[in-house]
């Protein structure tokens, strides 16, 4: 029997990247997304399953914890970039907000799925963190700080349940292509005067390969993690970020 994951944020970007890698390798997908019309039309495109969630709702996440069902393999990569302002000028519901999105989803959704590992054997849970849980950075005080928290999470939870058979790790994603990283170049653009061309340069210029990664490189990692391969591999921080420096 086909083994069964769940993806958030999966419509599109590194998450629908992940739910291709999975469907094409034979696996039962959860796909879940706030993008209500987009998720269930790639849902229907991969012949995955569609379950709408706004991850800044405990009730939701509930809900779709439940409509997942018994799931091997949880990947919790939802998160949002939040505002790009200094520490003195953000506003606290933005603060509150990336929090939840980033940091309090993967705690719940992680809390509803390892009892029935537990139950299973065994199972893998993946927190995409980011590059930015390495550093500081300037005028993205929520999404860094959501960001360290998901590793302490993810150091804390693979030390709990890895005699139960489960792995725990994160992905460190650098710049990767899509809408996401265009937002907040354009957004770092306007904070700082510059150009997107100009923003774009400077990201670029702290990544070894002067390049941005490609969403299907963080899902053949997922796909590694998942695997029996990676059964000795639990409470890692594994960055495909480019050789960000």
């Amino acid at each position: 029997m086909p083994r069964r994951a769940l993806v958030t944020a999966a419509a599109s970007g590194i998450g629908l990247a992940i739910v291709r890698a999975l469907r094409a390798a034979g696996w039962q997908v959860v796909l879940s997304d706030l993008a209500a019309s987009e998720g269930a039309a790639r849902a229907a495109e991969l012949d995955a399953e569609w379950v709408a969630c706004d991850l800044r709702d405990a009730t939701q996440i509930e809900a779709l914890a439940v409509a997942a069902g018994d799931v091997f393999l949880l990947v919790n990569n939802g998160g949002i970039a939040g505002p790009t302002l200094p520490v003195a000028a953000m506003p606290p519901e933005a603060w509150e907000e990336v929090l939840a999105v980033n940091l309090t989803a993967p705690f719940l959704l992680s809390r509803a799925v390892v009892p029935r590992m537990q139950a299973a054997g065994g199972g893998v849970i993946v927190n995409m963190a980011s590059v930015a849980a390495r550093i500081g950075h300037a005028e993205r005080s929520p999404y860094v700080a959501s960001k360290w928290g998901l590793l302490g999470l993810t150091a804390t939870l693979a030390r709990e349940v890895g005699a139960q058979g489960i792995r725990v790790n994160a992905i460190l994603p650098g710049s990767v292509r899509g809408a996401r990283i265009e937002a907040v170049l354009a957004a770092y653009a306007a904070a700082n005067d510059l150009t997107p061309e100009a923003a774009e340069a400077r990201y670029l210029a702290r990544q070894a390969t002067g390049r941005f990664v490609e969403p299907e490189e963080i899902a053949a990692l997922v796909l590694f993690l998942a695997s029996d391969a990676a059964r000795s591999i639990t409470g890692q921080f594994l960055g495909v970020d480019g050789g960000f420096q």
